[in-house]
């Protein structure tokens, strides 16, 4: 693995994990200064809730439907894969 793909995954992980700690420190802070509980609509909970897994399985399904133009997948020449 050449190191600039290293390099490029922590970059990615830690913008992904400071991101994520950032957000999580700001919803605690506005927890501390709001502390009555927090009222919302049922609609709203289950749009958080089901839409980021339902637009996962979409994005699931929908790249394993596009087009077989060969890239991918396991490969079908068997000399390759024993040599």
């Amino acid at each position: 693995m050449p190191l600039n793909t290293t390099m490029r995954d922590v970059v990615v992980l830690l913008i992904s994990w400071g991101s994520a700690l950032l957000i999580s420190l700001g919803l605690r802070w506005w927890g501390d200064q709001h502390p009555a509980a927090l009222q919302t609509p049922w609609a709203v909970v289950l749009a958080i809730v089901l839409l980021p897994a339902l637009l996962m399985g979409g994005w699931v399904l929908w790249s394993a439907a596009g087009p077989g133009d060969g890239e991918g997948g396991e490969s079908t020449d068997s000399d390759q894969e024993t040599h």
